[in-house]
């Protein structure tokens, strides 16, 4: 049984490393923060473009004015936790429910070939009988066909009593199964992002990105000889609802946890 932390969900690694710490992401506009991992990587970007107002009442044309714009700012992060709703992100995609588990149930494959393995359409199967379309011969599993419960592949053993183009009537009961991830549903989404940690200079500190378009970067390996980490980029883009004066950012905020004067 999963460890669970103290809302109730599956703990992951809460622990603050020099040069790491804890992501937290919300959607844009709400205040409920979701733990998305803890992370050794996190990285900024910021570009700005510098213009400038020449003179007319020179010859040649001095300067009279520069100024900055098209402020730019973008965060990269790595989170070692491969959560269902983390992979989503990245994939660009939704977290649906499982399979639901079923006693009994009827399944007909048609066109079955031997050497081959059909897809039953269920996985995480518990029991199954396999019969011909009259139901009235049943085939035995080690003989005429093999069963992967887990991937829901049905093979046909070349030799058995199961021909080709048959058609084959399964009964068969399953557990349910956990979440499911949709890839590529849609399109990046703004979400707010709070890191909570050290920075790189050991300095502990908490850093808010207002408004961030999130969407994954790089690798995601299913399997490696590696640590799996998800990599993410977002472009900041200013938040409407903070008022643009002198000393209020519509980007980013970093604030000091008893920081050293």
């Amino acid at each position: 049984m999963a460890v669970l932390d103290e809302l109730g969900n599956p703990s992951a690694l809460d622990y603050v490393l020099k040069g790491g710490g804890q992501m937290y992401i919300a959607d844009f506009g709400s205040s409920n923060y979701t733990y998305i991992g803890e992370t050794h990587e996190v990285n900024q970007n910021f570009e700005v473009t510098k213009n400038t107002i020449p003179s007319t009442e020179s010859c040649p044309a001095g300067v009279l004015l520069e100024y900055v714009e098209s402020t730019t700012l973008n965060i990269n992060f790595a989170s070692y936790s491969s959560t269902p709703a983390n992979v989503a992100r990245f994939f660009l995609g939704e977290v649906t429910a499982g399979q639901t588990a079923v006693t009994d149930e009827a399944v007909e494959l048609t066109g079955v070939k031997t050497g081959t393995y059909a897809d039953i359409g269920y996985i995480n199967i518990t029991m199954c009988t396999v019969m011909d379309d009259t139901d009235t011969t049943t085939y035995v599993e080690g003989t005429d066909y093999t069963l992967d419960k887990a991937n829901g592949l049905l093979g046909i053993i070349i030799g058995g009593a199961i021909t080709d183009d048959a058609v084959l009537h399964l009964t068969l009961s399953t557990d349910d199964t956990g979440e499911e991830v949709q890839y590529l549903k849609g399109e990046s989404k703004a979400v707010t992002i709070r890191f909570n940690g050290c920075a790189q200079n050991g300095e502990p500190v908490v850093v808010d990105f207002y408004k961030v378009e999130l969407a994954g970067t790089g690798d995601a390996p299913l399997k490696g000889t590696e640590p799996v980490a998800i990599s993410f980029t977002g472009g900041c883009t200013p938040d409407p609802t903070k008022p643009a004066t002198g000393t209020v950012s519509q980007y980013a905020t970093m604030r000091y946890i008893n920081a050293v004067a």
